[in-house]
């Protein structure tokens, strides 16, 4: 009787590129004196992909190669390059909807933190299929405030996309163990600051508010929703401004909102247990969410986004 071949989970289908070579995504493999497992020494990208199109990629490369040179690594191939490879592998995967993941860790060297240790830079490439379970535009997320607060400034620069998400996993593991489906992130002066992968937006009125970019990830989605506004997205009458917000502004919003690469334009239900406005999508949450879903099936690769999101 012949053994049973395991099935292959579906996140490990596939390919990936692992420094410019195409390999099964099931075993491909870093070392492990790589700078990045042991230390978190790395930074990396999400770009979604909606009909075999990739949105803001320019953007998210961009913010790639600064991420790198705050952080002094040498990114082991140019843009091109690495654009190339995207192609590439989402032509052998076969993907017209999902996510690209691109990392580049400090690279293999002697196990201690010194980064001199480590000169050669890993590209490490994967792709996952869009979500089997799509969460259905009518139902919101659940929110809890941690504890936990969000790596100030002063300690390691926000605009960083780097591969240590431990400060983000801990506040979330508390909004976890609160039955929440994610947490928010407040600074150390107990104001709003960002979702471990989101930003979030609170409406009074016709005023929306946003935390400011100073303190947190403003990320590539944000600037996009922020451009659809100024377009018209959501009508002449609505004014942002980005400024300091506690979770007061959260609790006596009339709709709040986040907004990410994986979770585009999410209406918020409750937070902390208390329902956010009416408990639905608010009016200006459905507009940007059927702007932003719009935008991403016009399959505009390389939008205008405002600086700070690039």
């Amino acid at each position: 009787m012949s053994e049973k071949v395991p099935e292959i989970a579906p996140y490990k289908r596939g390919f990936a590129c692992v420094d410019g070579e195409f390999v099964p995504a099931a075993t491909a493999s870093v070392s492990i004196f790589d700078h990045s497992f042991l230390y978190g020494d790395g930074v990396f990208e999400s770009i979604v992909c909606r009909g075999g199109r990739l949105f803001a990629l320019r953007p998210h490369l961009d913010r790639l190669w600064a991420s790198c040179q705050y952080l002094q690594i040498t990114p082991p191939y140019d843009q091109e390059q690495i654009a190339g490879f995207i192609t590439e592998l989402l032509r052998r995967n076969e993907l017209s909807e999902g996510y690209v993941r691109v990392v580049i860790s400090r690279g293999e060297g002697y196990p201690v933190s010194d980064p001199r240790k480590a000169v050669n830079p890993t590209l490490v490439i994967s792709v996952q299929g869009a979500p089997a379970v799509v969460r259905p535009p009518e139902v919101g997320v659940k929110l809890a405030i941690a504890s936990t607060r969000r790596t100030p400034a002063i300690c390691l620069e926000p605009r960083v996309k780097s591969n240590n998400y431990l400060n983000h996993i801990v506040a979330k593991l508390e909004a976890i163990a609160a039955g929440a489906d994610d947490a928010i992130l407040l600074d150390l002066d107990g104001n709003v600051a960002e979702l471990p992968v989101a930003n979030i937006f609170a409406r009074h009125g016709d005023v929306l508010s946003t935390p400011p970019s100073n303190g947190i990830l403003a990320g590539i989605t944000r600037a996009t929703v922020l451009r659809l506004i100024a377009e018209g997205a959501t009508g002449p009458e609505l004014t942002v401004v980005q400024r300091v917000m506690a979770a007061y502004d959260l609790f006596t919003a009339e709709e709040v909102f986040i907004v990410g690469t994986g979770t585009g334009v999410t209406f918020v239900e409750t937070i902390d247990g208390r329902q956010i406005g009416d408990g639905t999508a608010g009016p200006v949450t459905k507009r940007l969410r059927d702007a932003y879903t719009e935008l991403l099936r016009r399959g505009e690769l390389e939008p205008q986004l405002a600086s700070e999101g690039a």
